[in-house]
């Protein structure tokens, strides 16, 4: 089993050591967001994707290369505007990726596409929406059933503040309203999470191991982005160990 994600940088989804802008195993650094993807897909896989190497990276730069050589047949179409059509070509180019790497290895894949919904209050709140829209339109015209959205409103800042303010994983749905998703808006979710972690003694760059030891508990995470992000994700999960749907 593989899992292909993509995000937008170190802080994210992770890094490539390689400069190669695509790798595995020793060449993938991963971020806090990668270890939240492993730990949720854990219970249902039964083993750790990372520990075992199954998880495989692309980069923002490589996907959006690769974007440029899809077929213009398969472009967004005329109804998309510029950013959904980024977003929906991306979201093809992953797939084509996963398939490659299952083809390769013989075994199911899945992809994990990242992008921060960005904006924020009433004049963005249409932001997750297209972007959600558009990267699942992507995954379905490639015809690949094991695509999983990755959305956080405004901004992955915010699911992990959840769990660091001063009540940890308490009333978190208000974060997607109340934060600012722009760096360049005054108090934005950056600067809030930087000033929680300097409050605990931590650094951004601990925010990986953080998720990983426990530190940051994404099961314990409720916030609406969020929650779809997680459904969607154990879904595929579920697919790909075949893994029936516990009944409640």
């Amino acid at each position: 089993m593989i899992f292909v994600v993509s995000g937008e940088g170190p802080s994210d989804i992770g890094v490539c050591n390689n400069g190669q802008g695509e790798g595995a195993g020793a060449d993938f650094r991963a971020g806090p967001m990668t270890v939240i993807i492993d730990k949720l897909v854990q219970p249902i896989a039964g083993y750790s994707l990372l520990a075992s190497q199954a998880m495989e990276f692309v980069s923002e730069h490589s996907l959006a290369a690769r974007s440029k050589r899809l077929p213009m047949a398969l472009s967004a179409g005329k109804k998309r505007d510029y950013e959904t059509a980024y977003f929906f070509k991306g979201a093809r180019a992953l797939a084509r990726v996963a398939r490659e790497r299952g083809l390769q290895n013989n075994c199911d894949a899945a992809a994990v596409l990242f992008r921060d919904a960005d904006g924020t209050r009433a004049t963005e709140r249409g932001l997750f929406e297209k972007k959600w829209d558009s990267i699942s339109g992507g995954f379905i015209a490639e015809n690949f059933e094991n695509g999983v959205p990755m959305v956080p409103k405004p901004k992955s800042e915010a699911w992990l503040i959840c769990a660091l303010k001063t009540q940890p994983y308490q009333n978190c749905a208000s974060l997607e309203e109340s934060l600012a998703g722009n760096d360049n808006s005054p108090n934005p979710a950056k600067a809030q999470l930087e000033q929680l972690l300097e409050e605990n003694g931590r650094e951004v760059a601990e925010l990986a191991s953080m998720v990983d030891d426990g530190s940051i508990s994404s099961s314990q995470i409720n916030m609406p982005s969020f929650n779809r992000f997680r459904r969607r994700l154990e879904e595929v999960a579920r697919n790909v160990f075949q893994r029936p749907q516990p009944t409640i």
